[in-house]
């Protein structure tokens, strides 16, 4: 009970400097505050009303903005595919693929953190089977651990906020579960940001994960993993080879 209590708190906590952040900035007269898009529409009209407010307020548009991402981030709150499309139509393609990717592993880091310190009772109610299911294949791949994770980032379907939240459970050092974000999502995080820089040609989500692009996230994932396995199996059977030069010299 006592850590559900203070995970609350810290979700208090960070809930009342987000919105800090939103309320005591700087506004221009007869603007209104920026709300968090529901739909592409809301996000090109957002996109619109903050881009014209970043020339003149380019630093607190970069403090809201990261503040929320890191939020959502942090608590595995769905919306990184609008917030993705919006750094592109706010900062560009290279300012905004470096600034969601930073952001990304500090979010998925603050999970990592959260989880290990409070979310030992909501796992042990409602993520048991899948936390064992997990535990399996990291255990099954700790030898390439770093390459398996950055696997299963780039995979198009694999739960990511599930992966921040079993993390800490299943013994992976934070520096790889940091890093692996930071690398693994790259291509994810790319893509939405330059169709972010093309916002008004969006229309949907598939207008950037269509069938080819999911292909080519999946063949990625699948060639990393299979290395792992080779590398793997290779020092493997290195291994049963120097054992039996040994024995022979023992033998002799």
């Amino acid at each position: 009970m006592l850590r559900i209590f203070g995970l609350l708190l810290v979700f208090l906590a960070s809930t009342l400097l987000l919105f800090a952040v939103w309320s005591f900035g700087p506004l221009p007269q007869g603007a209104q505050r920026p709300r968090f898009p529901r739909d592409l529409d809301g996000l090109r009209d957002l996109s619109s009303s903050l881009g014209r407010y970043e020339e003149s307020h380019a630093v607190y548009t970069l403090l809201l903005f990261s503040t929320a991402y890191l939020y959502k981030q942090t608590f595995a709150i769905p919306g990184s595919f609008f917030m993705n499309l919006l750094a592109g139509a706010l900062f560009g393609t290279l300012r905004g693929v470096a600034l969601v990717c930073t952001l990304n592993s500090i979010g998925a880091s603050f999970c990592f953190c959260l989880s290990a310190l409070f979310a030992s009772p909501i796992v042990d109610r409602y993520l048991t089977a899948r936390i064992e299911n997990l535990r399996c294949l990291v255990n099954a791949e700790r030898d390439r651990l770093w390459v398996f994770l950055i696997s299963a980032r780039v995979f198009p379907f694999t739960p990511h906020w599930l992966l921040n939240i079993a993390s800490p459970f299943l013994d992976v050092p934070l520096r790889y579960h940091a890093s692996s974000v930071f690398v693994g999502l790259f291509p994810y995080n790319l893509l939405c940001v330059r169709a972010g820089t093309v916002l008004a040609e969006v229309n949907s989500m598939s207008d950037v994960f269509d069938v080819w692009t999911l292909s080519e996230l999946f063949v990625v994932s699948l060639v990393l993993f299979l290395a792992t396995r080779m590398s793997k199996q290779k020092k493997l059977e290195r291994k049963v080879s120097d054992h039996n030069v040994l024995n022979g010299v023992k033998m002799s």
